[in-house]
């Protein structure tokens, strides 16, 4: 009997999450669970073998930040399908079955981080963001001298970490394309839960924080790591996950607090915007290397519901034709855009841009690269059309995602 694909209910979702950490390749610790308590079990879905599971797929029901605007997005998550049961179509099945909740759920859009990025494109998911991990040799990077004042950073402890972070995130990532809501389970299970066993050797996590006039103005949640050095010295390794700041001061005042610790001799930040700061903020920018790597993927569910949700740069006013391989959400629009909004309706003729959904999730979040994709062959228009397209489609700042889900 082929497997069954289910929902995931309390009597499962044991056998769900065994299924998916082996999947992934690490052991299930139910005193260290904290994924139960951010899982909506009601978009947790599974293939039964018998007594057993061999496949998950979840979602999120994210808050998330596009071009001048949040939106409903189905967050995509722990896909899994067992090595014992590759190459019998259960992934696609339950796709299909996601996509089903997704648009049930009306929500325009769905996004993902790839586990290996060779997946999803077929789905319909584009890479619409990309991420750094930036590293810095060296403590004592000084900054350039046109880098505004520092201001004073304080440390707090995890009580005051919890009162002062959720408050300026919320503001942050509303100008943030890519960011999602952290509501209060994520904040626990995700960024304030500090087991000794998932650090890597590392210390606890410390807070940082730069006070502002509404509250703080941006903080830093790092760790170190202590390990052999060369000639004698140190080689102390500062491991940095959260960095956000609302102004250039408070910029400043983290990364330069952060470079300044003694006995440190490389300071590593992963999941950050190629944009970040510090490749202007360093008198040496090329002290800061960062190795890019993709970031969000994001699924186009109803185009005239997801392009009428965001705001645009420029003007366009042109024909799109989008092919969507899993007949979801395909056809042929007509796209104007001005400031006050957008208007995107059915429409019939010749297209003046002709792209894949996988394509229109790529420069939906403000990437842009609308003429990048049509020199390597991935989408077809006219040189005015593709122009107008990228200056409209583009945004400042550029997507970022600082997170995993």
């Amino acid at each position: 009997m082929a497997p069954e694909l289910r929902r995931v209910d309390d009597d499962s979702y044991l056998a769900f999450v065994k299924n998916m950490e082996r999947t992934y390749g690490v052991d299930y610790n139910p005193d260290e669970d904290t994924f139960r308590s951010i899982l909506d079990i009601d978009r947790a879905f599974g293939h039964f073998d018998g007594d057993g599971m061999v496949s998950t797929i979840g979602a999120y029901s994210l808050e998330m930040t596009i071009p001048g605007n949040v939106v409903s997005c189905g967050g995509t998550t722990v896909v899994t399908v067992s090595p014992t049961h590759r190459r019998r179509g259960l992934l696609t099945e339950m796709m299909r079955r996601h996509f089903d909740d997704v648009l049930e759920r009306e929500e325009p859009i769905a996004a993902l981080w790839a586990s290996e990025s060779e997946i999803y494109g077929r789905f319909g998911y584009g890479r619409a963001s990309t991420t750094a991990e930036i590293t810095v040799h060296r403590r004592g990077q000084p900054l350039s001298r046109h880098a505004p004042a520092t201001q004073p950073v304080r440390l707090v402890d995890l009580d005051e970490a919890k009162s002062l972070l959720p408050p300026f995130h919320d503001r942050f990532r509303l100008g943030q394309p890519g960011m999602f809501r952290r509501w209060p389970e994520w904040w626990e299970a995700r960024v304030f839960s500090d087991f000794p066993s998932r650090r890597g050797g590392a210390t606890a996590a410390r807070w940082a924080v730069v006070d502002g006039d509404d509250g703080i103005d941006g903080y830093a949640k790092y760790r170190t790591k202590s390990g052999p050095g060369d000639d004698g010295h140190s080689g102390t390794e500062m491991m940095i996950t959260d960095l956000f700041a609302e102004s250039p001061e408070g910029w400043a005042s983290l990364w330069s607090y952060l470079l300044s610790h003694d006995l440190v001799a490389k300071f590593t930040a992963r999941l950050r915007s190629p944009q970040d700061p510090i490749f202007d903020l360093l008198t040496g920018p090329r002290r800061a290397q960062a190795e890019i790597d993709d970031g969000l993927w994001v699924r186009v569910m109803d185009v005239p519901d997801a392009l009428t949700s965001r705001h645009y740069e420029g003007a366009f006013t042109g024909v799109i034709k989008v092919h969507d391989p899993m007949g979801l959400a395909g056809g042929t629009f007509q796209l104007e855009t001005f400031p006050e909004g957008s208007e995107c309706t059915p429409a019939t003729g010749d297209p003046d841009i002709s792209l894949d959904i996988e394509d229109l999730g790529a420069v939906y979040m403000g990437t842009g690269g609308f003429r990048r994709l049509a020199r390597s062959g991935r989408i077809s228009g006219s040189d005015e059309a593709l122009k107008a397209a990228d200056l409209a489609f583009g945004w400042d700042p550029q997507p970022w995602c600082p997170e995993i889900f």
